[in-house]
């Protein structure tokens, strides 16, 4: 089994992309047996996307998602119903500043796929599938028009 991982622009709609985001999602599961999605759960890009992992569930119930928290946790967690858990991976912790970016990266080292909702060259979900591509993470692209 494998992993992929979702990052995308906080505030872009992606509504128009959806059949696009779900085919790629349902491809993952069934053609590449991806069993976990990590979600940071941060903007309009993970919110579909967990929405859609969340659908498929039904069709594919083998299929987890994890909301990964950038913070240390305290005390008890709420997890929103579209997700399994939640996840903390910053072992060591971090400063709050660079919690984000951390994460993001411990993200990429552990998913074998990356889910693209990139448009902008700049950010930290640009820089996060810059990392995946440098350590030759299969990124795929939700745009037509974007190469992976």
């Amino acid at each position: 089994m494998s992993s992929a991982a979702f990052f995308g622009h906080r505030e872009i709609d992606y509504c128009q992309y959806h059949d696009q985001i779900s085919a790629v999602i349902e491809d993952l599961i069934v053609n590449r047996n991806v069993n976990v999605f990590y979600n940071g759960a941060r903007g309009n890009f993970d919110s579909i996307c967990a929405k859609i992992v969340c659908e498929l569930k039904e069709k594919y119930p083998n299929v987890k998602q994890l909301m990964v928290l950038s913070y240390h946790p305290v005390g008890d967690l709420y997890v929103p119903r579209y997700f399994d858990e939640n996840v903390y991976l910053l072992e060591n912790g971090c400063p709050p500043k660079f919690a984000i970016a951390h994460t993001n990266m411990e993200i990429v080292k552990r998913c074998d796929h990356v889910v693209s909702g990139v448009r902008y060259d700049f950010g930290g979900a640009w820089s996060a599938c810059e990392y995946a591509k440098r350590l030759h993470k299969d990124v795929i692209s939700i745009f037509d028009d974007q190469l992976r």
